[in-house]
C-alpha cells in the first residue's frame, strides 16, 4: 500500500524528465546509489522513506522546489514517525537552546497551529 511520501514521490517524477516525459524509478535508483526494487518498495510504502542524504538525491533529480522539498521532508518524516530530516540538527545545536525551550513549553502549554502561524509570521517579518 502506498504512503503519502511513495504518493508524492510518484506524482512529482511525472512529466519532469527529459522533453517533458516522465522520471523512471531506474533513474531515480541510480542517482540515489540502490536498485529500482529499493526504491519501489519505498514508494509501495514496504519500506520507510530514506535518509537525508538519499531524500537529497531525489529531491535534485526530481527538481524539486524548496516548498515541495520541505513537503517531502515532512512526508519522510512522518511515516518514519520522526521529526522531518531537515529539523534536528538545527533543534539539537547546543548555541540555541532556546529553540528546545520553546518548543517544550508549546507543548506543555498544547499550543496549537494557530500560535505557531503567528510565530511564523513573525519569522517572515524579520526577512
Amino acid at each position: 500500500m502506498t504512503g503519502d511520501f511513495g504518493k508524492f514521490i510518484n506524482e512529482k517524477r511525472l512529466g519532469r524528465g527529459p522533453a517533458g516525459g516522465d522520471i523512471l524509478l531506474k533513474d531515480i535508483a541510480k542517482a540515489m546509489g540502490t536498485t529500482a526494487t529499493y526504491l519501489s518498495d519505498i514508494i509501495k510504502g514496504r519500506r520507510n522513506p530514506p535518509e537525508m542524504n538519499l531524500l537529497l538525491k531525489i529531491a535534485e533529480i526530481l527538481q524539486l522546489t524548496d516548498e515541495e522539498k520541505a513537503e517531502m521532508f515532512d512526508l519522510a518524516g512522518r511515516e518514519r514517525n520522526e521529526a522531518a530530516p531537515d529539523l534536528p540538527e538545527y533543534i539539537m545545536d547546543e548555541s540555541i537552546p532556546h529553540v528546545r525551550a520553546a518548543l517544550r513549553r508549546a507543548s506543555d502549554k498544547n499550543l496549537g497551529d494557530d500560535f505557531w502561524k503567528h510565530v511564523l509570521e513573525e519569522i517572515d517579518k524579520k526577512g
